[in-house]
């Protein structure tokens, strides 16, 4: 069985920790680079270009990024991300459980982390695309808000959300491992990787409405070549047309100095002003419950599957 995930250039820990959470729970043994079959877990990657011919085991994976794929006998869906994935897959509400990086909180490694002190009143987390557009330094140094750059290794992600009173976050397994760890948090947008399909879905799950999300305007440092700009011109009109939110939000111009210490203010005024959030104690159980659940059926049937393969 592969383990399928998305895997960035630069890095993005809500993917990355794929790596060591299933071989964690279900052992190393269980994983190889045989694509007979494919596990999917932690992430948005239930699309169209999956491959069609291997079965698929789906752990609290979600949809949002291009067209579902259409489930057929291929697919051991054990449970999604949340209810939105339910309907656009057709398959029965009781199968969004919640994300599967809420088993995290079923490893050793994961419960050290609540014994650790708050360092950082309010930490911020963009987008891992957001995060190299412009330079977070500085919104550090003018907000007085600690960065977390997604991009880093999960478990000192990890670290920095549970030493955090409170986490501002772009990135959805911000919010999450926020979440999990029991670090209130408050999200935000500003970049045109943003995916509300995805955040709506994850908040379905644990029973959350927000009243809206703070936008912010897209800014980018980069200096944007002539070519480029006009590249973004064309997506943000076809955009409109389509209707289709990450393309109408391309950047067309460099942002100046002020426009980032502006962000950096509004930042840091958003946290004093605006509420926190973070799910119910028995919510968050029963998600973790439901998701052991899951993970206990797919190690007994599957794990005796292999042993008679072997």
């Amino acid at each position: 069985m592969k383990l399928h995930y998305c895997k960035t250039p630069l890095g993005n820990f809500g993917d990355d920790l794929n790596t060591w959470l299933w071989p964690t729970l279900l052992g190393d043994s269980f994983f190889n680079s045989d694509e007979d079959s494919l596990f999917l877990g932690v992430g948005t990657i239930l699309n169209k270009k999956i491959p069609k011919e291997p079965e698929k085991i789906v752990l609290g994976t979600g949809t949002g990024y291009q067209r579902p794929p259409k489930v057929d006998g291929k697919f051991s869906i054990y449970s999604v991300r949340g209810p939105l994935t339910a309907r656009a897959l057709n398959i029965p509400p009781r199968k969004s459980i919640g994300d599967s990086a809420y088993l995290c909180l079923a490893t050793n490694h994961f419960k050290k982390l609540f014994a650790l002190q708050k360092k950082h009143k309010v930490s911020v987390i963009p987008h891992h695309q957001t995060a190299t557009t412009i330079d977070w330094t500085i919104i550090e140094k003018v907000a007085g808000l600690h960065f977390i750059d997604p991009r880093k290794e999960f478990f000192n992600v990890f670290q920095d959300i549970a030493q955090s009173e409170c986490v501002l976050t772009e990135s959805l397994h911000g919010a999450i491992l926020a979440d999990a760890l029991r670090t209130v948090w408050q999200p935000f947008r500003m970049g045109h990787r943003f995916n509300t399909f995805k955040w709506r879905d994850w908040l379905g799950s644990i029973h959350i409405e927000l009243p809206a999300i703070q936008r912010y305007p897209i800014l980018c440092s980069d200096q944007l070549s002539l070519p480029r700009r006009a590249k973004h011109l064309i997506e943000r009109a076809c955009g409109t047309t389509l209707r289709y939110d990450r393309l109408k939000q391309k950047p067309i111009r460099t942002n100046s100095a002020h426009e980032l210490e502006e962000f950096a203010n509004q930042l840091k005024k958003q946290a004093r002003t605006k509420p926190c959030y973070l799910s119910k104690d028995i919510t968050l159980q029963n998600i973790l419950n439901g998701l052991t659940g899951c993970v206990e059926g797919i190690r007994a049937h599957y794990g005796n599957k292999r042993r008679s393969v072997a």
